[in-house]
């Protein structure tokens, strides 16, 4: 494993040294876009085929990501940047990244886990939320804003760290880490290893080192009363199209104001040599007044997955509880649980005001 990670780490070590010329070579992307979106809906891209005929999605793939997850307000009312705007936006993501600083975390300047290093492209969707046609998740419902707001206060009386993993909702104990099932994009770790047969596909993913198992042999769902943190998946082929339905989520889960009630179906398309198109749909009536979609490209990357270091050799782990101990002093407000715990962005904010002091800053 320790060759592995050095390899990968001097490799990707070479990418950083070549993100200018990255970004500048992404002016050309407005063709290589505008091509890709007329071969695929001219339908002409013919994907590999596995033994039993199937569409082959074997490979690493990252759906790391420069596209915002909602719609900015003052994007409202544009779901799609033309060419030119889809590389300038990727081109100022490139050179903000690299001119931030990473505080705690490691991955940039060790291991080039960033988005352009790990093989993301512009996009021309100004959200990953496609629909609603407004690019935002729908509003909750009133038995969803009651629980919410219950949740809020108990964590606010308890404080936002779990004592122990058993009130833990997956992350900070490395139960489960919430950002494979749904995969939701995260600050790193988010390469996927699929491997597939004719009665199963698996899903490995390098957060938290999280797979998914999913039969493709048409077998029922298990019964509700069986619930897991990444829930139970069925998948099927329409035509060239693998369609993943995935129920019986824990209650334990809070995805985006959801505990584990909602459903989940995805579509996963091969395009090109080098992208599969991937969609999500989440519905919940007990949490959303509609249900949601998200645009979520997975594109080729560079293997093997890297070893997951959660709560152990891992800085991240020592800020938490520092952080906790200085909530408990009234003197760091606790973060917000429905932004879904953006902690650089928690913990940058209260070390520019002075109210915590962050572990590996550079003074």
């Amino acid at each position: 494993m320790g060759i592995e990670m050095n390899t990968r780490s001097f490799s990707r070590r070479i990418a950083a040294g070549c993100v200018a010329g990255i970004a500048a070579l992404t002016l050309s992307a407005p063709s290589a876009i505008a091509q890709q979106a007329s071969t695929t809906a001219a339908g002409t891209y013919r994907a590999p085929k596995t033994p039993d005929g199937r569409p082959d999605l074997q490979g690493y793939w990252t759906n790391l990501t420069y596209t915002p997850f909602e719609r900015p307000k003052e994007l409202a009312g544009k779901a799609l940047y033309t060419d030119r705007e889809a590389v300038e936006a990727f081109d100022k993501a490139v050179k903000d990244t690299f001119t931030t600083d990473q505080l705690v975390h490691y991955v940039q300047s060790d291991f080039a886990a960033t988005p352009v290093q790990s093989g993301a492209k512009p996009n021309l969707n100004t959200s990953l939320v496609i629909e609603p046609a407004d690019g935002r998740i729908p509003a909750f419902t009133p038995e969803a804003q009651k629980r919410v707001a219950a949740q809020r206060a108990a964590e606010k009386a308890r404080g936002s760290l779990p004592l122990t993993w058993r009130d833990d909702r997956g992350t900070q104990w490395c139960v489960f880490h919430d950002r494979a099932v749904p995969a939701i994009p995260a600050p790193y770790g988010s390469i996927f290893h699929i491997v597939q047969s004719k009665d199963f596909i698996v899903m490995t993913y390098e957060w938290n080192t999280e797979r998914r198992v999913i039969p493709l042999d048409g077998r029922p769902h298990n019964p509700a009363s069986v619930r897991t943190y990444a829930g139970d998946a069925r998948g099927r082929w329409e035509g060239d199209t693998l369609v993943v339905e995935t129920t019986n989520f824990t209650p334990k889960r809070d995805f985006f104001g959801s505990e584990g009630t909602f459903t989940l179906v995805e579509r996963f398309t091969r395009v090109s040599e080098d992208s599969i198109s991937h969609t999500l749909t989440i519905t919940d009536p007990t949490t959303w007044v509609s249900p949601w979609t998200l645009a979520l490209p997975l594109h080729r990357t560079q293997g093997p997955m890297l070893e997951y270091a959660c709560n152990e050799n891992n800085m991240d782990a020592f800020t938490v509880l520092k952080n906790a101990r200085a909530e408990e002093r009234g003197e760091l407000a606790a973060p917000d649980a429905m932004k879904r715990g953006d902690a650089k962005a928690v913990i940058k904010d209260a070390s520019d005001k002075g109210a915590a002091e962050v572990i590996g800053a550079v003074d």
